[in-house]
């Protein structure tokens, strides 16, 4: 098992000056980081993360969101054009940095959460289906694998579940094109963590740990050995990646709703987490 920390545990945008928490990250025992931008370009230098990278013996991955000018679900087929662009270029970076992963609810814009006609919810679906098949060749070409994220209701009403995250994997039909689970969404959506995972299954590329309330793997309510065991009934060979927040991070606490530290430090949360998790799966 493969242990990854998100760099929104700390910072937001992951920029040029922030190479150094690569090294952090390497000295915590992670084995992948994951870089949280959502700009056309990418804030840093590829080759210096790249060298960082190979210093540490580590891997990286990208994580990122939709905004409304770049949302695949869109009825504008010129935003819906933008959106897939955007979505090539962030699969082009993740490929030049030698990673596998591209990360986050990239299936429509991130915070729309609306009632809508049954009709209307299945054109946007389907928007969002053609668009990704579009982009999984792209990925398919470079060696990328897309992990779709569900998330809760407050944050997005166009896919909540497991269930659900199936279904939009399967109708897009790439072989790049899979989910990402999150144990924080989960204990908002789900009835059962462990279920939702073992009905994952094969679409299972990537994961989020963190304990309910956003804060560090064993310090909550998840139950932790249940979501240890369906992981392994599955034979998920992906990385476990702790995903937090900095309240500090203004833009990013709004969006997230954090307000309030959910451990003594940045450091801590990912720290304690680390310990926690390779316990949990030794």
């Amino acid at each position: 098992m493969q242990f990854g920390a998100n760099t929104q545990i700390w910072v937001a945008p992951f920029t040029q000056n922030d190479l150094g928490l690569i090294d952090k990250v390497a000295g915590m025992g992670f084995d992948m980081i994951e870089l949280g931008y959502a700009s056309d370009e990418p804030p840093f230098k590829v080759a210096d993360v790249k060298e960082r990278l190979k210093a540490h013996g580590m891997i990286a991955g990208v994580c990122s969101f939709l905004s409304g000018d770049r949302d695949i679900a869109n009825p504008d087929p010129e935003v819906r054009k933008r959106g897939v662009a955007y979505m090539k270029a962030l699969v082009g970076t993740v490929a030049a940095l030698g990673g596998k992963i591209l990360s986050g609810p990239l299936y429509a814009e991130l915070f729309r959460a609306r009632y809508v006609p049954a009709d209307q919810r299945t054109r946007e679906w389907e928007w969002s289906v053609g668009s990704l098949r579009e982009i999984g060749k792209s990925a398919e070409l470079q060696g990328v694998t897309i992990a779709l994220e569900p998330l809760n209701r407050f944050e997005t009403d166009f896919m909540n579940q497991s269930e659900k995250a199936v279904r939009l994997a399967e109708d897009v039909g790439s072989s790049a094109v899979g989910i990402l689970l999150d144990t924080c969404h989960m204990a908002i959506e789900e009835k059962n963590q462990s279920e939702a995972i073992r009905h994952a299954g094969r679409h299972l590329k990537h994961f989020h740990s963190c304990e309910n309330d956003r804060g560090s793997p064993g310090t909550g309510q998840i139950d932790w050995p249940e979501v240890r065991d369906a992981l392994k009934a599955i034979n998920y060979d992906g990385a476990v990646v702790i995903e937090g927040f900095n309240p500090d991070v203004v833009d990013l606490a709004n969006g997230a709703r954090i307000g309030r530290p959910m451990a003594p430090s940045p450091d801590r949360l990912a720290g304690d987490g680390i310990k926690f998790l390779k316990k949990l799966f030794a």
